[in-house]
């Protein structure tokens, strides 16, 4: 037993391997940005309910679970989407509210993938705010912050959870999630096949796996809508592209599937050639304060700090 006092558990970061002193440089500029738009900077809870995240399809296996001193289940906080919603609807308001943070999150993960199940975030809430007003506040900001990172050729990917959620609607087939998330053009061709689907769809479903790069893959996916509300969700994702005073880092993948049940509308990632996953994430979430009786729409996003330090540090090194 002697040899663990040398060691850090697999679970947690090796703070040690990060700079600290650029890690807290990155987040004094993401904070001193953040301030002057004026979102309020909230410390929120580490322990949690395990209750709170009842009915939202959160995987409870991912979480680090005890049972405190009343016999109640509580759980490392995991997000801090969900806090900061139950926040906003405890003021008891539908004004438009913004907040910021910084701190730790925790969740399991697979061993041996190479992810932390304890990460360091900064992120924003915008809540109140709806539709393209909201979505370009906040794309804004994130335009605005990213060169504060330290990292070259970031892209930033817009998707589309209300594509996705009506596609899926339509087909009627959770095997397709895999086969969306994978982009494996075979399985999609089998699927068609299998169902035996014509006509648009048809169309739509072949063409789907290709459906990633800069604006022209919208073009043509408003070409091959088949429905109403998903040729309404892609033509979202092309007024807010428009409207946006820079476009040369944008990509676009209408394959994506949300690794949240809250999402309703537009997704972000921001990703580094260096990091395997994304340093930046969020969206739109326009039914997440219904849970707590409170019909407001939001949107938000946050940096995962942990990828932005070992991305800059294999940016380097490839760099020297």
């Amino acid at each position: 037993m002697e040899e663990f006092k040398y060691l850090v558990p697999e679970e947690s970061i090796d703070a040690a391997g990060f700079d600290g002193v650029r890690l807290r440089t990155i987040e004094q500029s993401l904070r001193d940005v953040f301030t002057a738009h004026h979102y309020e900077e909230l410390m929120l809870p580490t322990f949690e309910y395990l209750n709170l995240y009842n009915g939202l399809a959160v995987d409870e296996s991912t979480m680090f679970q005890f049972t405190n001193f009343e016999g109640k289940r509580i759980a490392l906080r995991t997000d801090f989407t969900v806090p900061i919603a139950r926040l906003y609807n405890n003021e008891n308001t539908n004004a438009v509210r913004r907040y910021s943070y910084f701190g730790n999150v925790y969740q399991t993960q697979e061993r041996h993938k190479g992810r932390d199940s304890e990460s360091f975030q900064g992120g924003v809430e915008l809540i109140g705010l709806p539709g393209i007003k909201g979505d370009l506040e906040c794309l804004s900001l994130i335009q605005e912050t990213m060169p504060l990172l330290e990292l070259n050729n970031l892209k930033l990917e817009l998707s589309s959870a209300k594509f996705y959620r009506r596609l899926m609607s339509i087909v009627g087939d959770r095997s397709l999630i895999d086969i969306i998330d994978k982009k494996k053009l075979s399985e999609m061709q089998k699927f068609v096949a299998r169902h035996n689907i014509q006509g648009e769809l048809k169309d739509l479903l072949l063409y789907l796996p290709h459906a990633f790069g800069d604006i022209t893959i919208l073009k043509k996916m408003k070409t091959l809508a088949c429905d109403d509300r998903l040729y309404e969700a892609v033509d979202e994702l092309e007024t807010l592209y428009d409207a946006l005073t820079y476009k040369d880092n944008i990509i676009f993948d209408l394959c994506k599937v949300p690794r949240q049940s809250y999402y309703t509308g537009i997704l972000i990632n921001c990703y580094s050639y260096y990091s395997a996953q994304p340093i930046l994430s969020g969206g739109r979430y326009d039914n997440l304060l219904n849970y707590f009786d409170n019909n407001v729409p939001s949107i938000g996003f946050v940096y995962h700090l942990n990828n932005v330090m070992n991305a800059i540090t294999k940016e380097r090194e490839a760099n020297d």
